[in-house]
């Protein structure tokens, strides 16, 4: 009980502090991102297991593409950006190849994908800059931040929205675009009808395969943008261990979701709190250590109480069923 109420009174000390909710906003981003790419999958049939590997590989070309131009003082931040997202879309091809051209399940490219970031990542830095950590040698810039007039100017409110990395502003307009995108476009209605029935879109013409290939790489293209977000926004650098799950956080967010790019945002900010509560451990006498698990273990716990919610619902809707046919089999007799 002390641990927890400790938590209690260590929350009661930051949330007066505008930098704690500028935080929350600057945690939940790449997460978003990620549950964003994992949504179009998701909605075409098509799980993007792998989210972790490509925002793992994506973030760490995009601080070599961005040193190798010059850094920021020739643009080599936005350069990154364009090569990541590029590198991210390829790799959501290949997943696409493997999972549905070579018939490998879906579940296991995802995983070889994050085994295979992971390590070729480390092994590509340490050729590059013979360090195995960081790129901290390599003068790769970061995006530009943007103050927002007169936003800027008002007390509080403006520290907490104003300031922030350019990137962070467009995820959180993602999250209107791919709302737009998957429920009023073709091409989002051709998404969702895949994932809910492939045989009736098939029987109308929609080839699922396609619809599941550019569902992939669209998913790779937002891994893309995650993981430049890493390298250019939440640090200036790449270094091992710099993901740090936010792909598998995002994949969470985005099955609790159920997909909805407005509900998943919600998620996101919620597990953006304890990023951001764990950044002010100097303000509690909890553990350092302990603090930075906490996001982890709110995923955990958030999942469980999702998946019971939906082990709930669909025993109702099952017990309906039943006593819909046993009504049925009443009027027969």
């Amino acid at each position: 009980m002390s641990v927890i109420t400790e938590i209690f009174n260590t929350i009661s000390r930051v949330i007066v502090f505008p930098s704690f909710y500028y935080m929350i906003i600057q945690s939940a981003a790449p997460i978003l991102l990620a549950a964003l790419a994992c949504a179009v999958a998701m909605k075409a049939d098509a799980t993007n297991m792998g989210i972790e590997g490509i925002m793992t590989v994506t973030s760490l070309v995009c601080v070599l593409v961005s040193s190798a131009v010059g850094g920021a003082a020739n643009g080599g931040p936005w350069v990154g950006l364009l090569v990541a997202i590029v590198v991210g879309g390829l790799l959501g091809f290949a997943v696409s190849v493997f999972a549905f051209r070579l018939k490998i399940d879906i579940i296991l490219v995802g995983i070889a994908m994050n085994l295979i970031g992971t390590g070729a990542s480390v092994f590509l830095m340490y050729i590059i800059t013979g360090d195995r950590t960081t790129t901290t040698s390599l003068q790769s810039g970061t995006l530009p931040r943007i103050d927002i007039p007169l936003l800027k100017d008002i007390p509080f409110i403006g520290e907490i929205l104003s300031g922030h990395y350019i990137l962070t502003y467009l995820t959180y307009i993602l999250v209107f675009v791919m709302s737009f995108f998957l429920f009023k476009t073709k091409l989002g209605l051709r998404i969702r009808a895949v994932g809910e029935n492939s045989d009736a879109a098939e029987s109308v013409g929609i080839s699922s395969l396609k619809i599941k290939t550019i569902a992939l790489i669209l998913s790779g293209i937002l891994g893309g943008v995650a993981g430049a977000f890493m390298s250019e926004c939440y640090l200036a650098y790449f270094s091992s261990g710099l993901i740090a799950g936010r792909g598998f956080v995002g994949l969470a967010a985005c099955n609790m979701g159920s997909g909805n790019p407005g509900i998943i945002a919600l998620c996101c900010l919620a597990f953006g709190i304890f990023y951001a509560f764990s950044n002010f451990a100097s303000l509690s006498n909890l553990s350092i250590y302990a603090l930075s698990s906490l996001p982890y273990i709110v995923v955990i716990i958030g999942v469980i109480i999702y998946s019971v919610y939906m082990r709930n619902k669909e025993l109702k809707r099952l017990q309906g069923l039943e006593s819909e046919e046993k009504s049925d089999q009443g009027h027969v007799n």
